[in-house]
């Protein structure tokens, strides 16, 4: 082993919201270094403490970790700020005709290299995505990603109806697709690419979409599930036009065995106490998007509800309703958390 302490402000935020200021700035910290791996960090006194034959150096420049994207669509990323109304209303306007071009292998590659220099330059280094319908979107997002350094999971969307017919995909073909694609670049790039299989949400799944997504997960285990949830009032209610059966939203998921640790529901703002109490004992995890719920006026996430009922809540940048890639740009405007200083 070749240690080395590296002493000075330290700003530990890596994307996921604690109740702490995110964007503090420990005056005295310290990260401890086995050949540029850090393998500890924290106070400077505690570090140093626990090893005290281990050469320190002193640095001025803030240490930060990498920062995390928990819920980002990358071919949204030549839409950001596009107007085109609430929620249901922009993805009609403005989402679905731009995810259609993804068709095409060149501009999908074409794209994921703007996707990952943009991410780079904010300091993202791990980060969860949707693709859209077309296999030929989550392929070029890989094979951009096995030539980075980030850590990325990615999967195709599944959607098999109310959506324009270019980006459908019967729930069998899906599940075809999607089985194909765990196997070409599930733990590829020595672990660093991951795939997450996504149902884009409940709107646009049939219950055969759902029990495909269920049953995917079931034989694939290792893998990362991802979806929307109760993102505006008008989502729930037709979620509820559609699934009449369900309590509630969550619970069409929860019948479809697509809620469990570390699934992902992206905004999450409309949730009932059963909802909430439910995502805190599958040990799920909440995508806060605070920049796309203010652009689409989608509403005010009570992530200290989320925090107290014991609910894992990470940020998401969610372009391209986002409006910025940079995810303390998104901390500072995020639920949740104290009043930052000036």
């Amino acid at each position: 082993m070749s240690l080395l302490i590296k002493r000075g402000p330290l700003q530990p935020f890596d994307g996921t919201i604690t109740g702490d200021d995110p964007l503090h700035i420990h005056d005295d910290g310290a990260l401890l270094l086995d050949d540029d791996q850090v393998i500890d960090s924290g106070s400077a006194w505690r570090i140093i403490e626990d090893n005290p034959d281990v050469q320190v150096i002193q640095t001025r420049s803030v240490m930060s970790p990498g920062l995390s994207d928990a819920h980002i669509h990358y071919p949204q990323s030549r839409i950001v700020g596009t107007y085109g109304g609430g929620l249901l209303e922009w993805l009609e306007n403005v989402t679905f005709p731009e995810e259609e071009r993804f068709a095409d292998p060149a501009h999908a590659a074409e794209v994921a290299v703007e996707f990952f220099d943009t991410l780079e330059a904010v300091g993202t280094t791990d980060v969860t995505v949707f693709c859209t319908s077309h296999p030929a979107s989550v392929d070029a997002l890989f094979a951009e990603a096995e030539v980075r350094s980030l850590t990325v999971t990615a999967g195709l969307v599944m959607m098999d109806r109310n959506a324009p017919s270019a980006l459908l995909t019967p729930a069998q073909d899906a599940y075809d697709q999607t089985k194909a694609l765990i196997e070409r670049w599930h733990g590829a790039a020595d672990g660093r690419l991951r795939y997450a299989i996504t149902p884009r949400f409940a709107p646009t799944s049939t219950p055969d979409l759902l029990e495909a997504a269920g049953t995917l997960w079931r034989e694939h285990p290792t893998c990362a599930m991802q979806t929307h949830l109760s993102e505006s009032v008008e989502e729930v209610a037709w979620v509820k036009r559609l699934f009449p059966a369900a309590p509630d939203y969550l619970a069409v998921y929860e019948a479809f065995d697509i809620v469990g640790p570390e699934a992902i529901f992206a905004h999450a703002i409309h949730l009932t106490d059963r909802e909430v109490a439910s995502l805190a004992a599958h040990k799920a995890v909440v995508a806060h998007c605070p920049t796309a719920n203010r652009f689409l006026k989608s509403g005010r996430c009570d992530v200290a509800r989320l925090l107290k009922a014991g609910v894992t809540v990470r940020l998401g940048s969610d372009i391209g309703a986002g409006t910025t890639f940079d995810i303390m740009e998104v901390a500072a405007e995020a639920e949740g958390v104290p009043r930052r200083r000036g």
